[in-house]
């Protein structure tokens, strides 16, 4: 009596465990299939600090040129600058204006520093010419993009990594409820056990051959029985016939 309600016990553990399993599964999946982006960002976080975006514009007229810093600062403010001219002179102003000697385009940078160390720079082709004014702005540099795209790039393979354990951990999960649950419930409900006979086909095919030889021995003595009683007949039938002949 005491090992029947052990066992109850036990089955209802199991169903109860098969079950918390199953719910945790299907809550967490309702979870993920409700705010996809919000479950992505969480499992696969942007970088702890934001880095700033440079940028500038400029404004010429002849061959004085007014640069203008519009770099946006990141989780970190601004710390300071640096301008390249792209004639070997440089500033650290906000706002500087340089006059170049002579007519052409140059290849103006500008580089920002905040107080967490990162760094972004921006580019721009700046011509000037005596007589003509000229206005453009500044762009991301290839570094800034190329280190965009590395990142990306890297967040988007660790999700696609996040996702796939994910998606096997839940199939674990439910795999392991559906299994405790069901020895929970055979636990209370026993199934009768099925036995299972694999016979060889070498032992199958003796059976045969002796099955058949057994047929045809009976059907050969069957046969001898019929042809029997006829032939009786026929040898008393001469004696008798011998018999008339002779008287």
């Amino acid at each position: 009596m005491s090992s029947e309600k052990s066992a109850r016990g036990w089955a209802a553990v199991l169903i109860v465990l098969g079950v918390g399993l199953l719910a945790v599964a299907f809550v967490a999946a309702f979870m993920i299939v409700r705010d996809p982006g919000a479950s992505f960002d969480q499992w696969v976080p942007t970088e702890d600090a934001q880095r700033p975006q440079a940028g500038f514009t400029w404004v010429s007229r002849d061959r004085r040129v007014e640069f203008s810093d519009t770099s946006s600062p990141g989780e970190a403010d601004l710390a300071g600058r640096v301008w390249d001219f792209g004639d070997g002179t440089t500033s650290e102003k906000p706002t500087p204006t340089h006059e170049y000697g002579e007519d052409g385009e140059y290849a103006v940078r500008l580089e920002v520093t905040d107080t967490a160390g990162q760094t972004s720079q921006a580019e721009a082709g700046v011509g000037v010419q005596a007589g003509t004014e000229n206005s453009g702005q500044g762009e991301l540099g290839l570094t800034d993009l190329a280190d965009s795209v590395t990142a990306t790039v890297e967040r988007l393979a660790k999700g696609i990594g996040v996702v796939l354990l994910v998606i096997g951990l839940f199939v674990v999960m439910v795999m392991a409820g559906g299994r405790l649950l069901k020895h929970g419930v055979r636990a209370l409900r026993p199934i009768p056990e099925r036995i299972s006979v694999k016979v060889r086909p070498r032992d199958l095919e003796r059976e045969v051959h002796l099955d058949l030889t057994h047929q045809t021995d009976t059907a050969t003595s069957g046969a001898v029985a019929d042809r029997s009683p006829t032939a009786a007949p026929r040898t008393t039938e001469s004696r008798e016939e011998r018999t008339t002949l002779g008287v």
